[in-house]
């Protein structure tokens, strides 16, 4: 499967020298909007399509892991586990809109951000990101590169609810219900942190993105615990299952692999309906909550013949009254 995403993205000669361009480009540490201009001329002189870009592109930007392959027969499973999905994403929406109130509207992530940076010490800034001037493909692509987390959650909620002493009806009602609540703060929280906004941490000298802070956190937690309960699972097997349907391990593995697949048409649902719809607001929001609180500056992080560079380039403030505008990008660098 990984040979036929890399022979779908592109393998030809051509692709490969379009390719090379972009990463020079990446391995600069700046983001493809700056150069938007010069790498469509070189895709057009290489007869390299639009669409061809957005894959290359993508591909560099967010590589597709093994995590990721696991969950693509989803997509062949579709017509069956889309139903449970549909039931289980319709109540989604709605709260989905009272964490955003809470979190975004009642500030509760910027406490939440005050409070790290205090106990850390961290500096907070804007950085632009890479994939800014991506071709559109990269949306799409970005979408499915975030899913694992979401995905394995659901399975995460499952696994925990099945010790419960209850039928099998209710043990998958109640994950439904606990995997709702996670992937919505979850969902917002990735839609908010997805931006300029990075951690500084002078002290150990290292720059953390917040989405990736959020991952790096998160990330660890889930695999573990996926681990620790699939491996409690497989050596007490019934003994510490209940539901008629959950005690045999037949069905119980079944359930496990259709519990994966309709979460991850639910992070599909989740990432069309949410990150597309309100997945913007969300990020300027969160961003001038920043700035009234910490007043960053955004600079610009890249390499030259070997030489790392932090330019300041202008506030945050005003990279966002310009609507995050390249053009002070383009006559600083």
């Amino acid at each position: 499967m990984s040979f036929a995403w890399r022979w779908w993205v592109g393998i030809e000669p051509e692709h490969e020298h379009y390719r090379e361009k972009v990463r020079r480009v990446l391995d600069a540490g700046m983001p493809l909007a700056r150069y938007r201009g010069e790498l469509d001329a070189e895709a057009r002189k290489v007869h390299v399509s639009s669409d061809r870009q957005g894959r290359i592109e993508s591909d560099l930007l967010h590589r597709l892991r093994l995590q990721h392959f696991l969950l693509f027969p989803s997509l062949i499973l579709w017509p069956l586990v889309g139903i449970f999905a549909a039931i289980i994403s319709i109540p989604m929406m709605p709260l989905l809109k009272l964490v955003e109130w809470i979190l975004i509207k009642k500030k509760a992530l910027s406490a939440v951000a005050i409070i790290i940076q205090r106990y850390t010490r961290w500096e907070i800034i804007g950085i632009p990101r890479l994939d800014d001037g991506s071709k559109q493909f990269g949306k799409a692509l970005a979408s499915i590169h975030r899913m694992p987390t979401t995905v394995f959650l659901g399975l995460f909620a499952y696994l925990i609810v099945s010790y419960s002493p209850m039928s099998s009806f209710n043990v998958l009602l109640l994950s439904a219900l606990v995997y709702i609540i996670l992937v919505s703060a979850i969902s917002v929280i990735r839609a908010a942190t997805e931006s300029t906004l990075t951690f500084a941490d002078p002290t150990n000298r290292r720059i953390i993105p917040m989405e990736s802070y959020v991952d790096e956190k998160l990330g660890p937690w889930v695999g573990v615990g996926l681990i620790f309960l699939l491996s409690r699972q497989l050596m007490y097997g019934s003994k510490i299952r209940t539901g008629e349907l959950l005690i045999d391990p037949v069905p119980f593995s079944i359930s496990v692999l259709l519990v994966l697949y309709t979460a991850t048409i639910i992070g599909i649902t989740v990432e069309i309906l949410f990150f597309r719809s309100r997945g913007e607001e969300v990020r300027m929001t969160f961003q001038k909550q920043m700035v009234d609180i910490f007043q960053p500056d955004v600079y610009l992080f890249n390499r030259n013949l070997g030489t790392l560079r932090l330019v300041p380039l202008m506030p945050l403030s005003l990279w966002l009254e310009t609507d995050e505008d390249y053009d002070d990008l383009l006559k600083d660098t």
